[in-house]
């Protein structure tokens, strides 16, 4: 249940921070597991579980936009980008192919060359992530909210919602990667219309051995 206070602009601010810190992190650890090696195996796991998190929610987002929220508003927008910022999609939907290839890699004999490719498909990810969530925020999220009814507003974050549970999989990584890559008071608006036995008993209980291993990636 979408409660009466779910806005457009806030859930799309919410997702788009939670991918520009999960690049941030798993940019930041790749250099350093390319410099140390794979030392702790336990560490080695969580990140390589952080990173196809990582790529799950994001392509779920974009999925999100160009099947439900673009369409939806391209009319009601009409100057904005839409069609380059589905292009641009395009090329993220390539280079998540990159990383995803990456990971498939790792049990390889030849760890060093699998992180700097990896490394260098999230840099170019990175590249492309923060000029492009400029334009769609200025251009479409910004307005989004006064262009349709309270209704309207509701049926579509509740879509968003729906698309998020069918793509971001699976659950019991994606959904501690999204709750845990906020800091806590945005976490809880995020979190305040999620069941209570996902938030309350999945994640921290069920599901929490699954996720435990990205724990040194995420915020407290």
């Amino acid at each position: 249940m979408i409660g009466s206070e779910a806005y457009i602009a806030e859930s799309f601010q919410n997702i788009h921070d939670i991918i520009t810190r999960g690049l941030k992190v798993s940019i930041e650890n790749v250099k350093i597991f390319s410099h140390q090696g794979f030392i702790d195996r336990n560490k080695t796991n969580g990140y390589f579980n952080y990173v196809q998190s990582l790529t799950a929610v994001l392509k779920a987002h974009h999925l999100i936009e160009d099947e439900v929220a673009f369409p939806y508003f391209r009319e009601k927008i009409p100057h904005a980008p839409f069609t380059a910022l589905t292009q641009t999609h395009h090329v993220i939907v390539h280079i998540l192919s990159e990383i995803e290839s990456s990971l498939k890699g790792r049990e390889e004999d030849q760890p060093t060359a699998m992180l700097h490719t990896l490394e260098d498909s999230l840099l170019r990810m990175n590249d492309l992530w923060n000029p492009h969530i400029r334009v769609e925020t200025s251009e479409f999220i910004a307005k989004a909210d006064d262009l349709v009814s309270v209704e309207e507003r509701l049926r579509l974050v509740g879509l968003f919602t729906e698309y998020g549970q069918k793509y971001a999989l699976p659950p019991f990584l994606t959904v501690p990667f999204m709750l845990f890559n906020l800091p806590l008071d945005q976490r809880e608006a995020f979190s305040r219309n999620m069941p209570a036995e996902l938030t309350q008993n999945l994640v921290p209980i069920v599901w929490k051995e699954q996720w435990v291993s990205m724990k040194p990636f995420l915020l407290d």
